[in-house]
């Protein structure tokens, strides 16, 4: 690795429009692809939530660097193979790329190339996928698992929580999502419900009237119990995330339910699909409001495409992000692209190996830079010192 960082061009005479020739081509060759594996620390272990037990202290992306023979390189998350990665080798970035389009062997884990792209033509990723979005983007912190029920906690119980929505405000963050659903697995059903129900309400109060909470129940409930939980708390949601496993049917029960009650709590979920196909039914139908695809799996081109399906449904957008520290960041620069982009989730965690300070985060929205790329910085000094390469091909 021959640069200090990968943020910007090398040679500033390869920046801006006149990277294209006449032709389309900037005259750059890809001449190596490596895949490696990064983690992520965050500030605190991340307990169990309604499904899983124990989420950790580290999140953990599969990254993409992609070198070309004019020192300029792209970066980002991406799980392609290395017989795939073997299809860019000796390629112009830019045959790849057409009309706010790329076609590439990356196909849905693209963020990498983008990034490429973005560089060579000196424009941002967001501006090359429209710009339709505002220059500060909604964001949430989604990290509060059960740490109630963790016995490192026993002496404090929901004021742990509490706790911890308390330092991330004063980190800026205005919209946090609790996870509910204890009496799946962890609690005897009418306690866990009696639990998420105090969780809920000892947070409104700490954070006041002007913060959004949502409820996130991975499927620990069924429609029963769904609006049982929200006769108590419902008005105090921004969305309720999860509540059973989604169905037309069943969701738009829900709504109607929500609605004939008075509740403006929005219903979010999609978060296990692999394809926009699988969302049809719901868009045509209306049966949710806020759509999660995964933000990674998805990749930026995709959910542009999906925000341009439902622009005009008033579904919006609400990419799902968990166990990825650049997931957050590739949610923000869809954010700045498309005009339906509800909130960016982010799973808290830093890195010494990318400079994301330009990610600015203030009152709840977070500005995205208008560099060249993707926006963040790698310091490849560092990768060094804390990648684990799984493969490379030249």
């Amino acid at each position: 690795m021959n640069s200090a960082k990968t943020g910007a061009p090398a040679n500033p005479a390869l920046a801006g429009p006149q990277s294209r020739g006449r032709d389309g081509r900037s005259g750059v060759r890809i001449v190596r692809v490596s895949r490696f594996f990064l983690e992520f620390p965050r500030w605190k272990y991340v307990g169990s939530n309604a499904q899983v037990e124990g989420h950790g202290f580290y999140a953990r992306d599969s990254v993409l660097r992609i070198e070309t023979d004019a020192g300029i390189d792209g970066f980002g998350p991406s799980r392609i193979s290395e017989a795939e990665a073997r299809q860019l080798l000796g390629r112009d970035p830019l045959d790849f790329y057409a009309d706010r389009e790329l076609r590439s062997p990356l196909q849905h884990y693209d963020a990498p190339l983008w990034d490429l792209v973005g560089k060579l033509l000196g424009l941002p990723v967001w501006r090359l996928l429209g710009g339709e979005g505002p220059e500060w983007v909604a964001a949430y912190d989604s990290s509060f698992y059960f740490s109630d029920l963790d016995p490192a906690f026993s002496d404090r119980g929901v004021a742990r929580l509490v706790e911890e929505v308390e330092h991330s405000l004063a980190l800026g963050h205005r919209a946090f999502k609790l996870k509910v659903g204890r009496g799946l697995r962890w609690m005897e059903r009418e306690a866990g419900l009696r639990r998420d129900i105090e969780v809920l309400r000892a947070v409104r109060r700490a954070v006041g009237p002007g913060v959004r909470l949502m409820a996130d129940a991975n499927d620990g409930y069924d429609p029963a119990i769904a609006r049982r939980f929200l006769e108590q708390v419902g008005e105090d949601l921004f969305w309720i995330e999860e509540p059973f496993p989604e169905g037309v049917t069943r969701d738009l029960e829900l709504k109607a339910w929500l609605r004939s009650h008075g509740m403006s709590t929005l219903l979010a979920d999609g978060e296990s699909a692999d394809s926009a196909v699988r969302y049809q039914p719901y868009i045509a139908a209306r049966a949710l409001d806020v759509l999660q695809g995964n933000v990674l799996g998805f990749g930026l081109q995709q959910l542009r495409d999906l925000s341009r399906t439902t622009a005009s449904t008033g579904i919006s957008l609400a990419p799902n992000n968990w166990g990825s520290f650049f997931g957050f960041y590739v949610q923000l620069i869809l954010g700045r692209a498309v005009p339906n982009l509800l909130l960016a989730e982010q799973d808290p965690c830093a890195s010494d190996a990318v400079d994301v300070s330009a990610f600015e985060l203030k009152e709840g929205r977070v500005r995205v830079p208008d560099a060249p790329g993707c926006g963040w910085i790698v310091r490849t000094e560092v990768l060094q010192r804390r990648a684990t390469l799984r493969w490379r091909v030249e």
